[in-house]
């Protein structure tokens, strides 16, 4: 149960009752990674808590668990006192309860979709909102890779489900009100719409018990730590941050977040390291790849392994890309769990830091809306360097054939149905390739 997430007495939250109230220089950004899913909760928590005046989230995914019922809770109570709350989240994914939406509804909690089903917007079925977005008084948020569902907080087993390796960062000061434009521009825009929910009224009741149950919980553990010390690491000053965001609507009429990275593989001098949980190269990117071999740039990229992966189609449009991908001078790793890898970010050159929720694959390039935080800073590059590091002593190395490095088998200790899933899967992400 979601209980189990803080089986000590979170010093963490005691920041929730810090002020705010102290300027940033005009360029100045403050922030921290949350590499652990504790950390990641306890952000989350706490910059709801604080909020003042609104709190406007995206999501790709928000599920119907005791982990994501707690922070709808935290979202209906904000909304409870006076201040403007906007969720939006992929009507594809959405698996929120419809008695729960609707009771956040009538709360005052501002709930649209994207990308509804419509008939006369065919293409609306391939083409789904991937941001992970929470943005709090245009001054503070957390974005990256993180769904709001149970696997992506070290809770799988609440669904039966292997637990996810992620990243996030909380990003302070200017880029926040950069984040907050973007949001609003979609959130005004003929891309989402306005749940529709509703339930009789004892669903209502009892969707309005579940969450009154979720936040007693999390105000009995927040009571027991007022009287612990604040240890918190302090948000480090970094600079200006880059929020790097794709064009509300049709992705490709203007410049997005892969055109923004391919420029940032372009300018690396010495290092790329990568870590993406589906790695489906296109033609863009295999080029860029080129580009920085033949400028003697080292590239480095940690995936997933078939033994891993929790999506076997993105998996066979990869499973044929191994050896030329190693041939080509990349080095290139697979994750060996037991955790599903589900990062994506980078380090370039010792300095450039890369967060957020774009894949390397077609749909993160051509499809998906996409977030992403650039930050250079070089401690900063050293604690995720430090952390991806920590990841390759779980994985394998792969060799020129395609294979993990000194095994006779090219799928050591997968099950033959996985595959041979796999193998009747590889012609149709063939067929498929763009929507990988």
């Amino acid at each position: 149960m979601w209980p189990s997430m803080l089986p000590r007495a979170p010093a963490i939250l005691l920041f929730l009752f810090l002020p705010l109230a102290f300027p940033w220089p005009a360029d100045a950004d403050e922030v921290r990674l949350l590499d652990t899913a504790r950390e990641a909760a306890e952000e989350r928590i706490r910059l709801i808590l604080e909020a003042r005046e609104e709190i406007n989230a995206e999501y790709f995914i928000i599920g119907d668990d005791p982990f994501s019922l707690t922070g709808l809770a935290l979202l209906r109570d904000a909304a409870r006192r006076g201040l403007d709350v906007r969720l939006l989240v992929d009507a594809q994914w959405n698996k929120m309860p419809r008695p729960v939406e609707a009771h956040l509804v009538e709360e005052g909690v501002e709930i649209r979709l994207y990308h509804p089903f419509r008939l006369r917007k065919p293409r609306w079925i391939t083409r789904r909102l991937h941001d992970k977005l929470l943005l709090v008084d245009a001054e503070e948020m957390v974005a990256g890779g993180r769904n709001i569902e149970s696997p992506y907080f070290d809770l799988g087993q609440q669904l039966d489900r292997r637990n996810y390796i992620d990243m996030d960062i909380v990003v302070r000061g200017k880029s926040a009100g950069e984040a907050r434009a973007y949001f609003m521009e979609l959130w005004d825009s003929d891309q989402v719409g306005r749940s529709k929910a509703s339930a009789s009224p004892d669903k209502l009741g009892e969707a309005e018990a579940a969450l009154d149950g979720r936040k007693r919980w999390l105000d009995e553990r927040i009571g027991a730590i007022q009287q612990v010390g604040n240890n918190l690491p302090a948000l480090a000053d970094v600079g200006a941050v880059e929020f790097l965001h794709d064009p509300v609507g049709r992705k490709g009429l203007d410049p997005g977040v892969g055109q923004a990275l391919l420029a940032l593989l372009d300018g690396a001098e010495s290092s790329v390291l990568l870590e993406s949980p589906y790695l489906v190269p296109t033609r863009a990117f295999k080029k860029g790849l080129a580009r920085a071999q033949t400028r003697g740039v080292r590239v480095r990229i940690l995936t997933n392994s078939l033994a891993t992966t929790d999506n076997l189609l993105p998996q066979a449009g990869y499973a044929g890309q191994k050896k030329g991908l190693v041939r080509g001078g990349v080095e290139l790793w697979e994750y060996s769990g037991p955790e599903s890898l589900h990062s994506k970010v980078g380090v370039i050159d010792d300095h450039i830091v890369i967060v957020g929720s774009f894949n390397l694959d077609p749909r993160s390039e051509r499809l998906n809306t996409e977030l992403a935080i650039v930050v250079r800073d070089s401690h900063l590059a050293a604690e995720m360097q430090s952390e991806m590091e920590r990841h390759l002593e779980r994985a394998v190395r792969i060799d020129r054939k395609g294979r993990p490095e000194g095994a006779k088998r090219r799928y050591p200790g997968v099950s033959r149905w996985k595959v041979f899933k796999l193998s009747l899967l590889r012609p149709i992400a063939w067929l498929i390739k763009r929507q990988l």
